[in-house]
């Protein structure tokens, strides 16, 4: 498909996006589509499905380019054994672009099985009942990989809950602000969904910089 035809297959799930968003997209190293012998773009199905996973994450879990590419290029790069490979594709069709076992995510961020199913019992990491096992997506493997961050320099996952606390009384208050607008674009009042996902969008850019702004302050001297 050339980069218009793209567009026009994305814009039923995402209304919003343009050729400039795809040409930017592909700036950042998210997508590398191959060209014709006079320079057009030529899209693959595989650099569509990648396109697909990164506007979802993008929308779902508001996570940076970076972090995007990051994951996208994760789930990638392992060769699945021959004998896991339906079952690896049916889990990623259901769950996002990452869909790993619990030992598979242990040895992706760098933890150990135990400390895993202490950050999954703590609430920090969730899996999917998937038939008789339990998978974990991209949303998992991040906080893993910031979990190990802690876990490498002393801490008790323990330690860690108060993040998730936080993030909890977080919501609740961004959900006061979110669910007028959120019930209007349901509703058919005049607002839309995009509206409230740009809303959210811009709260919860707004909360990381506050928070790491008055963390930096408590912390005095050490934080700058």
């Amino acid at each position: 498909m050339n980069i218009g035809e793209v567009v026009k297959l994305l814009s039923a799930e995402f209304p919003d996006v343009t050729l400039s968003k795809l040409r930017f997209f592909e700036s950042q190293g998210l997508v590398r589509p191959p060209r014709t012998p006079s320079g057009y773009r030529q899209y693959e199905t595989s650099d569509v499905a990648r396109i697909t996973r990164a506007l979802r994450l993008q929308r779902d879990q508001y996570l940076p380019l970076k972090v995007i590419a990051s994951v996208l290029d994760e789930a990638a790069s392992p060769p699945v054994k021959k004998t896991e490979a339906n079952a690896s594709r049916a889990r990623s069709a259901l769950f996002g672009s990452v869909s790993v076992s619990r030992s598979e995510l242990a040895a992706m961020v760098g933890l150990d099985e135990d400390t895993v199913v202490g950050l999954e019992r703590l609430g920090l990491i969730t899996g999917q009942v998937a038939g008789t096992s339990t998978v974990y997506d991209d949303g998992a493997v991040l906080v893993g990989r910031a979990a190990a961050c802690f876990v490498e320099h002393g801490f008790d996952v323990r330690h860690l809950r108060m993040y998730l606390v936080a993030a909890q009384r977080e919501a609740g208050l961004l959900e006061q602000a979110v669910g007028p607008v959120a019930s209007d674009a349901h509703d058919g009042h005049g607002r839309s969904v995009p509206e409230a996902r740009r809303l959210i969008d811009e709260l919860v850019a707004a909360g990381a910089t506050l928070h790491e702004l008055l963390l930096r302050r408590e912390l005095g001297t050490v934080g700058r």
